[in-house]
Order: structure tokens, then sequence, then C-alpha cells
């Protein structure tokens, strides 16, 4: 009994022991809920209304906060002494919102787009804006979409300063781009990453998957790159998902494109006007009943082969996220249709991006697949088909149902001239280049403790290809008829590049001392590999694969390897004072084992001078920096083996003799003539620059000057024929250039009122000169039998027009006697050209060699751009005009025209070519031997111009009217290239290289019957759900 007495006491006690515990224990609780409240809400973007996951919601003046999760929403226990909570999101604009009495308190935050301008990417990383010392353009994603555009370096033109874009060919072609000007001999095209791996352009990568494209361009930014970056280098970011609910964004366009001019030619009666003058030249078909059928006609050649090319492009694409994950997926599909007929591109793309984040590990990745079809311009006889349709008989038809293919040609016995049919050379070859690209990249990163962490990083960049011609047998009457035999060609090939990066991070701020180092180790290989062969069938039309009949081919493969390790320091202190150094070491194989490694370097400082405390504040002036840079980059564009000897076979006989008779032994010989010593080329370069702000950054003004030197070019030097080889020259460092120039940006910014408006005038100037050719003199651009049109030559602009000074026409044969000799063949109404100089360096009454000079040249003195967009409640507008100045062209449709070198069709002046009964004509006479037609400054013209490149209207359905599902709605209608103005007289001022020399860059500037840019109309929609 005492015993049970005993343990009920003991129960008792230790159940009101348990019961004081947990008063104890509860009464802080229970004291605490009377002195705070649950709050709780839904953080949203204002624009879009998604929900942002991952937001810092605290308690102003407190440490304790929470952040929001996948679905946007948070709750926190707030005191109630405590009244205001903040917002704080990467991107968005800090808010901090009074609690009142409210238990919900849902918010939207607004996008910080002066954050996000202020991130600029730079070689392998990102920095502040404000803390740049180097030369860096920046175009975003809306101005790249703004215009239609095949490849994204296209909406570089009049957007970049310092960047010279130009059109070259027909749509799936890349244009030519220049970095502040062109300096080498070997190659001027600037070194293009894509997420942070180097790729062989920007025509498998769909524009609008482009975040940012940023412009390098002086040796503090390019000189991380070392080997390639004396060109510049174009960093490219496509986009990234964010976090939030998925997103989908589609949008589509089409619209039409036409050429706007064309060239002046004669018609029927005049042409046969024209025949009389040239002797009847044409009195064999005209003259003949047996022809009067296909010989009747008026025909607008040029009217044949253009046409009214369909543009469509449609894209999709998917994003979203979480707190760790974010990913966007995308889907292309473009279709180009050329103006010229049978000329256009096809494409399909691909793109998926993620990005992963568990702790201190970070994963990302990249991964895009596009296939390309491309009918590409077609040439015959070392002539465009545009040249072909401005030298053709008007009174030929195009087409003739009696002949094998249906066309009608030319023939010299009876037209007195051979020109082909242009839609015969467009329109009878079936022509296709089928492509497949592969680009990706996979990234990780950890971070081993606060400030360091290392990077591992691989990419691909492959693609493969097929091009197939078949040219069915036809005879159109003329000379190059193949009646019995069909053309085939096929040609394969494939592209491989992989790089492996491993990188290692720095960040450490110490008081107002920041620093910012990276340590990275590259490697690069790339192999290519292609074979082709060409026969002919003799049996029929119908079988378009290869046979035995004159059948030849080909292979060959080449390999590259480039290591290189590097390092880079940036410092600052305060934000106030800057410095950036860096340098990197390179090995290339296309240098032998003596030269194969170099290093380039780059020094930069600058001084943001607002933030000195004896600077007083200003409401006006908002920005003043201050900086200038200095270094060296690096160059080894020279193709490949060219440092080793090689031997070549195929293609080399020696013919033999004997008793039996006479035959052909194939042999091998020498190829290229090796150079042991053959190094890097090297550049340095010199910028210094000024950034200004003022009323808040509304106004903005940077100013540059750039000096770039480049030593050791690499060149192939001529080498006499005795020391043999098939290649007659040799790559040497023979020589220097430089180029130098202004810059300026001019941005005014004004989004205060209901009409926002914002404007930005880019304006760079240009001059390079050759200092040093090892004692050369480069000539390019043959044409025909006027010799070459281009010159390089030292203490003179890189690539000239070169030749002679015309300065009017002979009225009669006294005034040839009193003239300088011209030729044996000089006859009145032949033109005058100057007597500038003799074997003495003085005139000596003979025009010769000697009496060439530079006649133009086709780089612009001045490239700019302006843009402008405005916008009213739904309404906007952008308005973008580009241009050049002080450029010249060398005009060779021109000479074709008004040349009057044979007969062909020709201007309507040439009818009043001068003649004994003509004296007074500035037109010169009609002659096939005569000198007329040398390379002069009668056919150099001047090549400037200004083109409303692009406007674009567009309309965005207010949200009330839209559904729940859809965010955003625009439509908008679109012109380019709506007029231009200039002197040019020929279809198009903007001259890139022409598909009939080959689409050689390094003849920019003259205009051999070029693909003229088109204008476009085009409309289109853009939805976001």
């Amino acid at each position: 009994m005492n015993d049970y007495l005993f343990r009920v006491g003991v129960s008792r006690k230790v159940h009101l022991l348990i019961a004081a515990l947990f008063c104890f224990l509860l009464f802080p609780k229970l004291l605490h809920a009377q002195n705070s409240r649950i709050i709780k809400g839904v953080v949203v973007d204002k624009n879009s209304d998604v929900p942002l996951p991952g937001v810092n919601v605290y308690i102003v003046g407190t440490t304790v906060g929470t952040i929001t999760n996948f679905d946007g929403e948070y709750q926190l226990d707030v005191p109630y002494d405590k009244t205001e909570l903040a917002f704080k999101y990467i991107g968005y604009i800090e808010k901090i919102v009074s609690i009142e009495n409210q238990t919900e308190l849902s918010v939207s935050l607004d996008e910080d787009v002066k954050q996000l301008e202020e991130i600029v990417v730079v070689g392998y990383g990102t920095q502040e804006r404000a803390k740049v010392t180097g030369a860096i353009a920046t175009v975003d994603s809306e101005a790249i979409t703004s215009t239609p555009v095949y490849t994204a370096d296209q909406a570089l033109q009049g957007r970049a300063t310092g960047v010279s874009v130009t059109n070259n060919g027909s749509p799936g072609s890349d244009p030519i781009v220049q970095i502040r000007g062109v300096m080498g001999t070997s190659g001027n095209t600037p070194l293009i990453v894509v997420d942070g791996i180097i790729v062989q352009g920007l025509g498998d990568l769909n524009p609008s998957d482009i975040e940012t494209m940023t412009v390098l361009k002086d040796a503090s930014t390019t000189a991380i790159y070392g080997a390639q970056g004396a060109n510049g280098v174009v960093v490219v970011t496509t986009k990234k998902g964010k976090a939030g609910e998925i997103k989908i964004d589609v949008d589509g366009y089409r619209g039409v494109q036409m050429v706007q001019k064309q060239h002046d030619v004669m018609e029927r009666d005049d042409y046969i006007k024209y025949s009389k003058m040239w002797g009847n030249a044409a009195q064999g078909r005209l003259e003949n009943e047996k022809y009067s059928d296909i010989s009747k006609y008026n025909t607008n050649w040029q009217d044949e082969i253009f046409q009214q090319g369909i543009i469509e492009n449609y894209n999709v694409g998917l994003s979203g996220g979480s707190e760790n994950t974010n990913y966007r997926i995308s889907g292309n599909y473009m279709n180009q249709e050329g103006v010229l007929k049978n000329t256009g591109i096809e494409r399909f793309m691909f793109r998926a991006n993620s990005n992963y984040t568990k702790g201190r590990l970070k994963v990302a990745q990249t991964f895009s697949v596009s296939s390309t079809d491309k009918k590409p311009e077609q040439t015959s006889a070392g002539r465009s088909a545009l040249e072909h349709a401005i030298k053709m008989p008007p009174y030929l038809t195009a087409y003739n149902a009696s002949n094998l293919g249906g066309y009608q040609g030319t023939d010299i016995q009876l037209d007195g001239q051979d020109a082909e049919n242009p839609l015969r050379v467009l329109e009878h070859t079936e022509i296709s280049n089928r492509r497949v690209n592969l680009m990706g990249t996979l990234s990780a990163e950890v971070e081993l403790f606060q400030g360091f962490s290392i990077k591992g990083q691989g990419g691909i960049d492959y693609f493969n290809y097929t091009n197939e011609l078949f040219s069915p047998a036809y005879d159109d009457g003329s000379a190059l008829a193949r009646p019995n035999r069909a053309l085939i060609e096929k040609g394969y090939g494939s592209h491989a590049m992989m790089t492996l990066i491993g990188q290692a991070n720095y960040n450490r701020k110490i008081g107002k001392h920041n620093i910012n180092a990276v340590a990275v180790l590259e490697r690069i290989e790339k192999k290519n590999m292609n074979a082709g062969t060409s026969s002919f069938n003799e049996i029929t039309n119908e079988i378009k694969n290869t046979t035995n009949t004159d059948l030849t081919g080909g292979s060959f493969a080449v390999d590259y390897g480039k290591l290189g390790y590097l390092g880079r320091v940036n410092y600052d202190y305060d934000g106030k004072y800057l410095f950036a150094a860096s340098y990197r070491r390179d090995a290339s194989s296309r240098f032998g084992t003596n030269n194969r490694w170099a290093g380039f370097y780059s020094v930069s400082v600058g001084w943001n001078v607002l933030d000195e405390a004896f600077i007083p504040d200003s409401e006006w002036m908002s920005q003043l920096k201050l900086r200038a840079s200095y270094g060296s980059v690096g160059n080894d564009n020279i193709g490949d083996y060219r440092y080793s000897a090689s031997i070549v076979s195929g293609n080399h006989r020696y013919v033999f003799s004997d008793a039996n008779g006479v035959y052909q032994a194939f042999g091998t010989t020498a190829g290229n003539l090796p150079n042991p010593n053959l190094k890097w080329e090297t550049t340095y370069m010199t910028n210094v620059g000024i950034d200004l702000g003022f009323f808040e950054d509304r106004l903005t003004l940077s100013a540059e000057y750039y000096k770039n030197e480049s030593d050791d070019l690499l060149i192939n030097v001529r080498q006499v024929s005795s020391i043999g080889g098939v290649n007659s020259t040799q790559a040497k460092n023979a020589g220097s250039a430089q180029v130098s120039g202004f810059e300026f940006n001019l941005g005014v910014n004004n989004q205060e009122k209901a009409l926002k408006w914002a404007a930005n005038l880019n304006i760079s100037t240009m001059q390079n000169r050759v200092n040093d050719l090892g004692g050369e003199t480069l000539f390019e651009g043959y044409y025909e039998n006027n010799g070459s049109i281009l010159r390089s030559i030292e203490g003179e602009p890189l690539r000239h027009f070169y030749g002679y000074q015309a300065i009017g026409i002979f009225r009669s044969w006294e005034e040839i006697y009193t003239s300088p000799e011209q030729t044996s063949n000089t006859s009145p109404g032949d033109v005058k050209f100057k007597d500038i100089s003799g074997p003495n360096g003085k005139p000596d009454g003979v025009i010769d060699h000697h009496d060439q000079t530079i006649i133009g040249n086709p780089t612009p003195d001045v490239v700019f751009g302006f843009n402008m967009d405005l916008s009213y409640r739904n309404f906007d507008l952008n308005v973008f005009f580009n241009g050049t100045y002080g450029n010249e062209i060398y005009n060779t449709t021109k000479w074709y025209l008004e040349g009057g070198q044979r007969f062909f069709n020709a201007n309507p002046k040439m009818l009043n070519a001068w003649t004994p009964e003509n004296k007074d004509s500035n037109v010169p006479r009609l002659s096939e031997s005569g000198d007329n037609l040398r390379t002069s400054d009668r056919f150099v013209e001047d090549g400037s111009y200004l083109r409303l490149k692009n406007v674009t209207l567009g309309y965005t359905l207010p949200k009330n009217v839209l559904s729940k599902y859809i965010s955003r709605c625009r439509f908008y209608v679109s012109g380019q290239n709506l007029f231009t103005l200039t002197k040019y007289s020929g279809l198009d001022p903007e001259v890139g290289a022409a598909a009939a020399s080959g689409n050689n860059p390094a003849e920019t500037g003259i205009d051999r019957g070029n693909y003229p840019t088109p204008l476009t109309v085009i409309g289109g929609l853009q939805l976001n759900f």
C-alpha cells in the first residue's frame, strides 16, 4: 500500500514537472505570438506577372528573412515592431514595402535594365561596365532581331562602332566583317566565340537565340585570345532560361524581297542600230528568215533573272526554371528565296540550354543542331548571271522548246557575241549545298572556398556537308552547248573542332581593394576533310550519279592544333582607379618547332574621375571615365604546313615521244616552298578612350582613338620559277602595316514620359597604310586582259585601286601626234591617259606602266549608323540608317556597258560613241584593238552611301483584351533597305565579294555584277504565353 502511494506520488510529481516544463517552453512562443504575425504573399515580374522564385525577402533592419519558392510564394514571421519588408532579386530593382496592418503582401518587381546593362561579357568571364578599361561594343537581342538577317553578324552593321559589315552575295552567304579596318594580307575575319567556345562562324546560329554580341576591339580585351585576336573578337552569349513558370515565346514573320534598280541597257531597236555600228555584227541572225521566230522579241533579261523572293522565319522558345535549375529550348525554321532565280536557303534549327546549381557546384550545357540546304548563285565562264543578262541580245527569246533543255542561246557567228542565256545559267543546273552542324558545350564549376573556384569546359563545333551539282545535257545553239553530255559533280566534307578549357577564378575584396584573377589552360584541335568528284554522263539525263566518263576526283585532310595558357588580373580601388593586365602564350601547328610558341600581353588603366572626393557633386554630369590600353595579339592565318616542304601528285605531266608516238607520264613534284623560320604575325594595339554621361546617363558619349601596328606580316612572296614547286610563292614574315582612327558613340535616352524614345549615333574612321612588304609589291583583283585592279605597296593604303588617269578623248590625229605616246593602235576617239612618270620618276612622253597610280580606295574613311526607338502607349517604332563615306568602287559593270570593248548589249549612251562624223562626243570610239579598257579611273566611282536600313512599326495589344494564357501579343510591319542615297551608278553601293571571283573577300569593292542587297517588306506576330 505504502509502495502504491509512493508510486502515485512520484507519478504526480513527474506529471507536474512535465507540465511545468511544457509551460516554460511554450511561454516564449506564446509571448512571441503576441508580438509578431505571419506575413505571406507572392512575388511576380511586373511586366509579365510571372512568379519569381528565389527572391530574397527580409525584414528591414534585421538579418531575418526567407526566399520565395518555385511559385514565387513566401511566408515570414514578422515582429509587430518591424514595419517594412525588402524584396531583392538579381536583375530587378530592390523594393521596400510598408507592412501596415496587412497579413498578405504580394509584390511586383521591375526589371533593372541599368543593372543588366552594367554587366558586359569579356574573354573567359564578365565584368562591370563601369570597370571596363578596354574598347567594347555590345549589341543586344532586340537589335539583333530587329531586321531579318540570316547570320547574326549582319546585325552588327551600323550598330557597333568600329565594325564594318558588307553584304556578300545570295541568301546564306556570310557577310564580310572587319573590325577597325583592313590591315593584313592574310585575312581579316574576326574570331567568333559562342558561349566560351571558338567556332567557325555564325551561319549555324539562330539570331533569335542570341542574348548579346560583344565586340572586343583593343589589346586589353583581345590579347587574352592570343593567337587569333589580331582581327578583333565577337563574343556571343546565347539566351538562358529564368527561374519561374514555364514561358513560351512565338515569333514569326513573312514577307517579300525585290531588287530596286536595273542597269540601263538598250532595247531591241537601239540594239539593232548598235549592231550596225559594229559592222552589222548581228546580221547573221537578224537578216536570216530561218531565225525570225526566235529573234523577234524585246526581252528584258534583267526582268527574266530577277524575281520577288519570299522570305519567312518562325521561332518557338520554351523556358523556365526553379531555384536551382533553368532551361531554354528553341526551334527555328527559315526559308528565303533569293531575288535572283534559283537561289535561296532553307534552314531548320534546334537549341537546348540548361543550368544547374547545387551548393557550390554549377553545371551548364548548351547544344544546338542545324540543317541547311542552300542554292548558291551560279556563274558560267567567269561571268555572273547578271553580267550575262546585261550583255545578251534583247531580240532573242529566253526559251525555245525546240532546243534540248528548252533555252535559246547566242551563236557568235550569227549574233556577233557569246554572252550566255542567264536563265539557263541559273535554272538549268540543279544544285544543292546541304550542311548539318552540331555545336555544344558542357561546363562544371565548383567553388572550393570563398572567392576561389575552378571550372572545366569542353566544346565542339562540327559540321558535315554534301554539295551536289547536276547539269543535264543541253543545246541552246551556243558554243558552250553540251548536247550529248550531262555534268555531275559531288563534294563531301566535314569540319570538327574540339576545345578543352581548364580555368581557375579568384575574386577577393579587401577593404576598398577589389581583385579578380583568371588563369586558363586551353587546347584546340581541328580537322578538315574533303573529297570531290566530277564526271559526265553521255547516255542519259535521268541518272545523277557519277560515271567513269572523264572522271576526276581528289581529297584532302588537314589537321590543326593550338595549345595556350593565359592569365589575367583586374584590380580596382573603390571602383575609382582601374588596372588590368593579361598574358597569353600560344603554340600553333602552323609553325615549325623553332617558332611554334609566342607570347602576347596587354596592360590597361582607367580612372572614374567623378568618384574623386575633390570633384564636387554635379546634377548634370553623371559619368566621366578615362581609359587607355596597350598590348599585343597574334595571327597564324597563313594556311597549314607552309613551314615545311611538301610534294604533290595528280595533274602534273611530262610529255614523251619516241618512234611509237607521243605519250604523257604522270609524276610527283614539289608543292610548297618550305620556310622553317616562319613565325607569328604580331599586332601591337594602342587605345585611348573617354566615357561621358550627363543627366543620369540620359545623354552619353564615348570617344576612342586607336592605332594598330602589325609586324612580321604573313605574306606569300613570289619566287622565281626555276626554284621549282607547283606553288611559286613562299610564306614569309615580310612586312608591316598599320591602321588608325577614331570612334564616337552618342546616345540619348528619355524614358520618363508617355512618349519614350532613345537614339544612338555611332561613327568610326579608319586609315590604313603599308609600312613594309619586304620589297614586294602585291597585285590582286585580276580582270580579263587588263591586269590587276588592286595593289599593295609600301607607304600607301593596303589594296588600293591602281591604274591610269583618263583625261579626255583624242579628237584628231594632230592631237595624238602632239600628246604623249599611247600605243601604236591609238586613233582619234580613243581615251587620252595622263603622262605621270617615267623610268626616272618624271613624265617622259610615253604612256606605260610608269604612269599607273592610285585611282581609288575601296576601304571607307568613315562608317556610321543611326538608330532611333520610339514608343507611345502600345505603339513602337524603330528607324535605322547606316552608311559609309570616302570609299570608291571599281565598277566593272560600267566597263561592260560603257567600255565598248566588244559587241555586247550596252548602255544607250554608246549609240553616241565617237565617230569621224561625231567628233564632239565624250563617248570613246568602238574598238576591240585600242587600250580604252585598260584599268583606269574611268570605271572608278564614289561608293559612299546613306541607306534607310530598317523601319519597323509595332502595336502591342492591351493586356485586358488578352486571355489569361497570353501575356503579350504584338503585331508589326517592317521594311528593310527602303531607299539609298548614293552617287554610285551600279545596282548597289554595298559591294562585297562576287560569286564570279569565288567570293574572295580581298576583292571587296570590285563590282563584277554582284548580287544586290534587296528591298524587303515583312509582317510579323509575337506571342508570349
